[in-house]
Parts: C-alpha cells; sequence; structure tokens
C-alpha cells in the first residue's frame, strides 16, 4: 500500500513529482511540526510515568519516616518527583523559622510569631506548587499550537493544489484527469500531512491535560499534609518557647 502511495503515479508520487518550491515547503513545516509533536509526546509521556513512580515512592517514605532531616538527606533519590522539591522548600523554611523561634525564646515574641508563620509558610507551599505545575505543564502549549496550526498550513497547501489545478486547465484547455492529477493529488496530501500533524497533537494534549490536573490535586494533598505535619512541628517549639 505504501508503495502504491508513493509510487510516481500514486497520490503522493505525484504531489511530490511535480510540486513546487512553496508545496513542498509547506510539506515540510508539517513534517517537522509532526516529527516535533512525537518527541514531545515521547518526553512527556516518559516525564509523567517517572513523576507518578516516584511521587509514589516519596509519599511511602515521608509518612514511614519519622525524621525529616533524613527525608530530606533521600530527596536525591526522587529526581523526577514533584513531592521532592515542594518537600525541600518546605524543609528550608522550617529551619528558617526554628531559627527565628530558638533566637526570639520570649514568651510575648514567640506567641505574636504563629499567625505571621502560618502565613509565610502558606506562601512558600504556594510557590512549591506553582514552580512544580509549570514544570509538568511545560511544552504542552506546543501541541496545543500545533494541533490548532496544522490543519490550516495543510489547508493553505490544499487551496495552492487546487490553483494549479485550475491553472493548469486555463492553460491546457483540457478537463481531462491527467491534467489536474498533479494539483489534485498536491491539494489531497497537504490535507492529509495537516491531519496527521493535528490528530495526534491534539489527543496527546488533551490526555497530558489531564494527568496535569491529577498530578496538580495530588500535590495539593501533599501540600496540605506536608504542611499539617510541619506545622505540629513548629507549634511545638512555640510551646516549648513559652515556656
Amino acid at each position: 500500500m505504501l508503495e502504491e502511495l508513493l509510487d510516481d503515479k500514486g497520490i503522493v508520487g505525484l504531489a511530490l513529482k511535480d510540486s513546487n518550491f512553496i508545496s513542498l515547503l509547506v510539506l515540510l513545516i508539517l513534517l517537522l511540526m509532526s516529527s516535533l509533536s512525537w518527541a514531545i509526546i515521547v518526553l512527556k509521556a516518559l516525564q509523567f510515568k517517572k513523576a507518578k513512580k516516584q511521587n509514589q515512592q516519596f509519599l511511602l517514605l515521608f509518612r514511614k519516616e519519622t525524621s525529616l532531616n533524613q527525608i530530606k538527606q533521600s530527596i536525591g533519590q526522587f529526581p523526577y518527583s514533584t513531592f521532592a522539591p515542594m518537600y525541600r522548600l518546605a524543609f528550608e523554611e522550617m529551619v528558617r523559622i526554628s531559627q527565628r523561634i530558638q533566637r526570639n525564646s520570649d514568651q510575648t515574641v514567640s506567641g505574636s510569631m504563629l499567625p505571621y508563620i502560618s502565613t509565610q509558610f502558606e506562601r512558600i507551599m504556594e510557590r512549591a506548587f506553582n514552580e512544580q505545575y509549570a514544570s509538568i505543564e511545560r511544552r504542552l502549549n506546543i501541541l496545543a499550537t500545533i494541533s490548532s496550526a496544522a490543519p490550516f498550513i495543510g489547508l493553505f497547501g490544499t487551496v495552492l493544489g487546487i490553483i494549479r489545478s485550475f491553472q493548469s486547465i486555463g492553460t491546457s484547455g483540457v478537463t481531462s484527469l491527467a491534467s489536474v492529477a498533479p494539483g489534485i493529488s498536491e491539494a489531497l496530501v497537504a490535507t492529509a500531512a495537516g491531519l496527521l500533524a493535528a490528530i495526534p497533537a491534539l489527543m496527546a494534549y488533551n490526555h497530558f491535560r489531564n494527568s496535569v490536573r491529577k498530578q496538580a490535586n495530588d500535590m495539593r494533598d501533599f501540600s496540605m499534609e506536608l504542611a499539617n505535619r510541619i506545622e505540629w512541628i513548629i507549634h511545638g517549639q512555640l510551646a516549648v518557647a513559652r515556656e
């Protein structure tokens, strides 16, 4: 089947054999867009797969390990996890807050710090969430652009092919299939190339958007669990400082 299409008498063969520079440029652009979209699809699929696996492993470690410092030292084992960077920022902020509490051990000062500490910690968690959300969402805009632009680029090639067919009829005065076949083939190939570039990109974009939303929900759940655990520790340190 493929050999028949690529043969000089096939649709693709006719289109490529007699195509002009602009038509070939359109096909080249669509080929590059399709190659780029498939590269992104593979990269994002691997990213989400590794992130999901390592998030589960890190969450298991977080719930099992009682020492927060030990968890911090194990972060390097989870390079693809979105939970690990969030934990690192939260842990570093907890260390700074603990040092501040130790420096201001006066009861009045320590008690007045609690609302400020809670607000500051919420901001840190929101910042950590935004950074990781941007990371998992990266390159999806390229898939969205390809899925939207490729059909129109293919349509442009289709219009060129049809114009060429009419010009051939006008020049030769012959309306046989042989005279219009190259232009029609060019139009059909451009249409097919545009759809072949757009459809996988669109399907992958929708799939990855759902994955991003699911992972975002998981990150928010983890951030709340992490905040609860660290705030209990900070509250305990404040209670000790008041004594």
